[in-house]
């Protein structure tokens, strides 16, 4: 059982934090990201009252919430050069990385200078900004990864030096600590297991009031049956294995159609050739699979509840997205690959249905057997709502992080 520090407790240690996101989006999270999500979630519940919080981010250009300090870190010419270059290639060209270096370096030592003088700095999925930061004293540094970047075998020199000014390391499934370990086993007692978490009361089964929120963003036939694939379009979400498997799905259940809700990179993204390849592919089958583009979330936890299965057809080591989570609260049936920290809290044949990755025939044979089987849905959908209520919330997680900060001497 996780003891909480109490409010009291917690404030005493803490005088000042500061929570920073990667160079690209802002928080508010008003062009999405899952991190900067996260951190919109999670900094708005820390019992924080009367000390200083801040976020380090983009500039978001709205409002944020009460009695935190928004710190926006401008966009340069140059930058935006390069973000454009690095947009317009592909994940194999040498290019993108040079333009990944330039925009985290002009990043970087911008939100040095910002972060200088908090007690605590509390940095998301992005190592590298670590090499700009000159620790004092004083100063406390948590980490936290949401994406298995640190056991990079190209920047681990980087991470390890980076790691030393570290106090703890926060992974969002234990599949990313184990990695991390395996690469820095001397930092083993710094990583700490966090699980992401959802809200469900705000995902959750809408009934009849999700088709009517929907009315104009997609049309649902009350005749057929809907899958969801939500996320990311590029290949290692392995979208392209997704709507392989459509093509057998709807050879034996004509009635069911699939919507690809997403984009390249959230909102506002380019189109990629990966994006272009998906459409090409769901040519034969293209009056059933209806792509949406990306969606906020205010119109996304209606499209969750209102579809019949969520598929989630990663093909790379996912570590814990949130999608899973928000699935789970909604109510619906999910099926997915069964590749890094899924696992750990979807159980297949209890809580929803776990595949092999990178199997289009395994894929459709799970969603039309457990299409076929209305009664085990039901209960699947049940079970894992439930145990989204009773351990995924957000409340659970920012007691963990308060825990963790109270440590912190």
């Amino acid at each position: 059982m996780q003891t909480f520090f109490p409010p009291e407790k917690f404030e005493s240690i803490l005088k000042s934090l500061v929570i920073i996101v990667p160079e690209l989006l802002p928080v508010p999270p008003v062009r999405g990201g899952a991190v900067e999500y996260w951190v919109d979630e999670a900094s708005r519940r820390i019992l924080f009252s009367g000390r200083k919080l801040a976020v380090v981010s983009r500039p978001a250009g709205v409002a944020g919430h009460d009695k935190i300090e928004y710190i926006g870190i401008p966009w340069t010419a140059t930058e935006r050069f390069f973000h454009r270059l690095k947009e317009r290639v592909t994940w194999k060209n040498p290019l993108r990385y040079i333009a990944k270096i330039q925009n985290v370096f002009s990043y970087g030592i911008r939100v040095a200078k910002a972060v200088r003088n908090f007690d605590i700095v509390y940095l998301h999925n992005e190592p590298n900004i670590l090499l700009f930061l000159s620790k004092r004293p004083e100063q406390k540094i948590v980490l936290h990864m949401h994406n298995d970047h640190l056991s990079s075998r190209l920047f681990r020199p980087f991470y390890r030096k980076a790691l030393a000014k570290v106090d703890v390391v926060v992974c969002v499934s234990d599949y990313i600590r184990r990695q991390a370990v395996m690469s820095f086993p001397e930092y083993a007692e710094r990583f700490r297991v966090i699980f992401n978490s959802t809200n469900p009361e705000v995902f959750k089964p809408f009934g009849d009031e999700a088709l009517r929120q929907l009315d104009g963003v997609v049309n649902l036939e009350p005749d057929k049956r809907y899958l969801l694939y939500v996320g990311r379009l590029t290949p290692v979400k392995g979208v392209h294995v997704l709507i392989e498997a459509f093509g057998e799905i709807y050879r034996q259940m004509p009635d069911v159609r699939l919507i690809i809700t997403g984009s390249s990179f959230f909102g506002g993204a380019a189109k990629t050739s990966y994006e272009q390849e998906l459409v090409d592919l769901a040519k034969p089958v293209s009056k059933s699979i209806i792509f949406t583009g990306y969606l906020p979330h205010e119109k996304l936890k209606y499209l969750y509840s209102a579809v019949d299965m969520i598929v989630l057809p990663s093909v790379w080591q996912d570590p814990c997205p949130l999608v899973v989570l928000e699935a789970m609260a909604s109510g619906t049936c999910l099926v997915s690959s069964a590749v890094g920290g899924i696992p750990e809290i979807l159980e297949s044949g209890k809580s929803g249905v776990l595949v092999n990755p990178a199997d289009a025939q395994a894929l459709a044979r799970a969603v039309l057997e457990t299409l076929g089987s209305p009664e085990k849905m039901l209960e699947l959908e049940s079970v894992a709502r439930e145990k989204i209520i009773a351990g995924y919330t957000w409340e659970r997680l920012v007691g963990e992080l308060e825990t963790i900060f109270g440590t912190l001497k």
